[in-house]
């Protein structure tokens, strides 16, 4: 039997007492939206909120099996972009018609159930803080390995380029106080693939408490990767890169053309030193025990070719750990002044 608008509970206050909208973004969920919605609706408490459902310009019947959720008497907005324009547009559009205190990211396909839109909010109320971030359990034995694998590297990968005290950001259910959303939003310039990481990033800089809490997922998806294709992992890489020279020191910097010249010559130079350095030792007749410890430092046991390879490699993986760990320690030395986007803004929550 499916729900209308007056079968709703009413009895329950909102748990921040503070109107609350939650932004789902949908594409190509025809099939499931309408149930989802009432589901949505049926889990939230009271009276003082907003459903926002934005249709990202799916080919099917989405906008309109939203829109009959609407015309069912559910206190629901249904929002269409004409193309598709990525997820993070479709929830800033849906930000733009929402009018709560709060404001909740929801995926439409309810992989995430939406009691975890309380779970959230009671974290918040808890704690005080601004922000409240889902965060699924990779442990999950309804989550494909190769999915476990891809999250589990990715985690990985932002902790280490962006040091956010955060398990993970890309889980589809996240609770931000209205003020965050306000001052986040004009500085992000991701829309598709990591625009959950760039929003983060900013609300972390900008001086706003995130908690985490843990939330149930329901994996439904075909295959290990679900909707992942490799050009939308490409796609996430590339965004991370963009976002990370976006909220990093050279950006916030922005050396001359003079100085970029001398950083790349430096950088050759070391790699060109570490190179000349493995060749100087190979001929090079030692007694022992020196000899011995050359012989596992210089890579003498490997085939010259191969050795001068991985001296080359070898000396881009220290570079590009020495860039990322120096670009952290002047941005917490000098990164104060605020450029309007992501880049000095530490602590500028007052």
């Amino acid at each position: 039997m499916t729900a209308r608008a007056q079968d709703l509970p009413v009895t329950e206050p909102n748990v921040l007492g503070k109107r609350l909208s939650v932004i789902m973004p949908a594409f190509n969920e025809a099939e499931h939206i309408y149930e989802n919605i009432r589901r949505v609706c049926t889990a939230l408490p009271g009276s003082d909120w907003e459903v926002i459902v934005v249709d990202d310009g799916s080919s099917d019947e989405t906008f309109r099996e939203s829109d009959r959720s609407r015309e069912a008497g559910f206190p629901v907005k249904t929002l269409r972009q004409e193309l598709n324009a990525g997820k993070g547009a479709a929830l800033f559009y849906g930000f733009g018609a929402s009018t709560g205190e709060i404001i909740a990211f929801l995926d439409a396909d309810l992989e995430i159930p939406p009691e975890s839109v309380l779970q959230l909010l009671a974290q918040m109320d808890a704690t005080g803080a601004e922000v409240a971030v889902g965060v699924k359990s990779l442990g999950s034995s309804a989550y494909p390995r190769p999915r476990r694998l891809l999250s589990g590297i990715y985690r990985r990968l932002v902790g280490f380029l962006f040091g956010l005290p955060l398990g993970d950001t890309q889980t589809g259910v996240k609770v931000f106080r209205r003020e965050v959303l306000e001052r986040a939003i004009p500085r992000l310039a991701v829309k598709r693939f990591a625009f959950d990481l760039e929003l983060l990033v900013a609300a972390s800089r900008l001086g706003y408490h995130i908690v985490e809490c843990p939330v149930p997922m329901a994996y439904r998806r075909e295959g290990g990767l679900g909707r992942i294709r490799p050009l939308q992992m490409a796609g996430m890489f590339a965004d991370t890169l963009v976002i990370y020279y976006r909220s990093s020191f050279w950006r916030w910097l922005e050396p001359g053309a003079g100085t970029k010249m001398w950083m790349a010559l430096f950088a050759a130079g070391l790699l060109i030193f570490g190179i000349g350095v493995g060749k100087v030792l190979t001929p090079i007749v030692l007694q022992p025990p020196v000899s011995n410890i050359v012989y596992v430092v210089a890579l003498q046991f490997l085939p010259r070719a191969l050795r001068d390879w991985l001296l080359v490699l070898g000396g881009i993986v220290l570079l590009t750990l020495a860039f990322i760990q120096l670009n952290k320690s002047l941005l917490n030395a000098f990164a104060r002044r605020d450029r309007g986007d992501l880049a000095g803004i530490f602590n500028q929550k007052d």
